[in-house]
């Protein structure tokens, strides 16, 4: 890549492209390793977005938002200070029951949460809980899988940001779904419980996390839409997962979702 300055409109479109095609190598944000200088939390965004509409045109259309690093123990976990925004592809949805190809990701971790179907449009997210009952057509538990790779000296908001906040796909249940904003999941791997968590841990809860993902939206990349898949944050910490392995998100109420590794070689 050529070393035009980092705040160039060029430059980010370049990086934009570069990134793309490292994902789709499979070797997410190698940029990261030898990056000649930071960029800036805004440089990120501008260009997540760009990878985003990169994808758009070539026909992996948008299937919603996510945000991510909303909880304590992933802010720990992953050394960033602050929940952080990224896409979700259509591409990129499995449903339950799905084997993964383990080849087709680096470092594959898992995160446990709640995902709401959006009932409505929302062009103006301050109007969003005038009418919540339309707002909310169903919560579901979810598995969001990411590449869990970090290329730079030190871990970085910008880093995650750019790299879609190491999104890489989720899976859906099957059926199901519920209106309760309350409500428990449990991680399971192999069948033994690895983690259990309330909604409520989500700061705010699902309906303040669905709220900052409809403003950040509207504010940079366009407007949640009726359909929308939109990522709460896992109020858990991220799991790696190995070949061979079967994962389970179950809800009290909202229904279970599994999916399953491929062993080594059998994708």
């Amino acid at each position: 890549m050529r070393r035009t300055a980092l705040n160039s409109a060029d430059y980010l479109a370049e990086l934009a492209r570069r990134q793309l095609a490292d994902y789709d190598a499979h070797q997410p944000g190698l940029f990261f390793r030898d990056a000649p200088r930071p960029l800036t939390m805004a440089q990120a965004y501008a260009v997540q977005q760009q990878v985003a509409a990169l994808r758009a045109a070539r026909g992996e259309g948008i299937a919603g938002y996510k945000t991510g690093c909303v909880s304590e123990a992933v802010q720990r976990q992953l050394g960033i200070d602050r929940p952080v925004f990224g896409y979700v592809f259509k591409t990129e949805l499995h449903l339950s029951g799905v084997t993964l190809d383990p080849a087709r990701f680096e470092n594959l971790a898992i995160e446990g949460e709640f995902a709401v179907r959006m009932g409505m449009d929302v062009p103006d997210p301050e109007r969003l809980a005038q009418r919540p009952e339309e707002a909310i057509a169903a919560v579901l538990p979810v598995i969001e899988l990411h590449n869990n790779v970090f290329r730079g000296a030190a871990r970085t908001a910008e880093e995650l940001i750019a790299n879609n906040a190491l999104h890489a796909g989720v899976v859906l249940p099957q059926s199901g779904g519920s209106q309760a904003l309350e409500d428990r999941i449990t991680v399971f791997r192999n069948g033994a419980p690895m983690g259990v968590q309330t909604a409520g841990a989500v700061p705010g809860g699902l309906w303040a996390s669905l709220l900052s993902v409809a403003r950040h939206a509207a504010s940079s990349c366009g407007w949640l839409r009726r359909g929308d898949y939109v990522l709460t944050g896992s109020p858990l910490p991220l799991y790696p997962v190995e070949p061979g392995d079967v994962i389970e998100v179950r809800s009290l109420h909202s229904g279970e979702v599994q999916a399953r590794v491929a062993a080594a070689g059998r994708g």
